[in-house]
């Protein structure tokens, strides 16, 4: 069986790290929402649709114009003109047409999928530490009372959505079976519009497939405007015992940093990595020839202020980069970060922190 939400994920984050997809257009993604999310599926189980004291004023709303547009790579789009014999009526002008367009996807295999949308506004949480550190008795009380914690304590998983990314209109249809096409067709304003392609609110007269498909449209109904915008997409905030975890995707014990040295660079690099932690600050040592890679691990998650120093070896002097980070908990998507190293003595040196993609 398809895991729709899970794929839906892994493609959305391939340009949004941090997302969570929505597939099914559930609307009970709303920002502010306490629950339990898995990371194996994405599935999210809420608990309360909100926090006592939190209100739309804690939480910022940003209009987002461009349309929304992600497949997997098997899947290819047409579009042709049809008549629709004057039956159609436009819901936003009400005027009937008679020339349409029908835009259809094939899709090459079990799994395909194609996510098209008319985005409408992104509302994110402003201060999620200062927010939800107020609530922070209120989370554990209602953490236990779902089995996500006990001790004053809360387990990875429980947490609260952050933002939500918003659609006015759109598709999310999946192929389940090889070889199969779906197609939607309407007004060409109306269709256009649907799809973000026109500004406007979107619209469909009708919908087919030629074999089957695991579709979520919105509007949900043909003939009809959307009832205000749905949510595609999400961040969510968890916690390690009382640690917020602002960007949480997967269970993570402590900090990961690789530092990859094998990108046919041939200099000897001394690595030194510091960072505070309310235990006191800490140190780790280390060096990495070229062709290989080094790990720092166990870097506690209430770490801050990392900074890594790369001393790249000359022989009569060594050339020295440095990166820094203010708080992994935020920056550190996933738990992992890699360093790449460059250079080919005596030439010129670099270390790009991968996940930013900054030198």
């Amino acid at each position: 069986m398809i895991n729709w939400n899970a794929q839906f994920t892994q493609l959305i984050r391939k340009t949004n790290q941090a997302y969570w997809g929505n597939w099914s257009l559930s609307s009970e993604i709303t920002p502010g929402a306490v629950g339990i999310l898995d990371p194996a599926t994405g599935l999210f189980k809420l608990i309360s649709s909100e926090i006592p004291g939190v209100s739309d004023g804690n939480f910022i709303r940003t209009q987002v114009s461009s349309d929304w547009n992600a497949m997997t790579s098997d899947v290819s789009r047409t579009e042709v003109e049809v008549d629709l014999k004057g039956e159609a009526e436009d819901p936003e002008t009400g005027v009937k047409a008679t020339a349409g367009v029908q835009v259809q996807w094939k899709m090459g295999r079990e799994g395909s999928m194609v996510s098209k949308c008319a985005l409408d506004a992104e509302s994110v949480l402003n201060n999620p530490d200062a927010v939800l550190g107020q609530n922070l008795d209120w989370l554990v009380q209602r953490a236990a009372q779902s089995g996500m914690g006990s001790d004053g304590r809360i387990a990875q998983g429980f947490g609260v959505i952050t933002s939500v990314l918003f659609a006015k209109s759109g598709l999310n249809v999946g192929s389940m079976a090889a070889d199969n096409t779906f197609s939607l067709t309407g007004t060409a304003s109306g269709v256009h519009k649907m799809l973000g392609e026109a500004s406007g609110k979107g619209s469909f007269t009708s919908t087919s497939e030629s074999k089957s498909v695991d579709k979520h449209l919105w509007p949900s109904e043909a003939g009809v405007l959307a009832s205000g915008s749905t949510p595609l997409a999400f961040t969510f905030a968890s916690f390690d015992g009382r640690l917020l975890l602002p960007r949480w995707i997967t269970h993570i014990s402590a900090f990961q940093l690789v530092i990859r040295n094998s990108n046919g660079g041939t200099y000897i690099v001394d690595i030194s990595l510091q960072y505070d932690t309310p235990r006191g600050r800490k140190s780790h040592q280390t060096t990495v020839s070229g062709g290989l890679s080094a790990s720092i691990g166990d870097i506690p998650l209430d770490a801050s202020n990392l900074v890594l120093d790369l001393s790249f070896r000359g022989v009569f002097s060594s050339e020295s980069k440095r990166l820094q980070w203010s708080s992994p908990r935020g920056q550190w998507v996933g738990g992992v970060r890699h360093v790449d190293l460059y250079g080919v003595w005596p030439g010129e040196t670099r270390a790009v922190d991968v996940e930013a993609g900054v030198a």
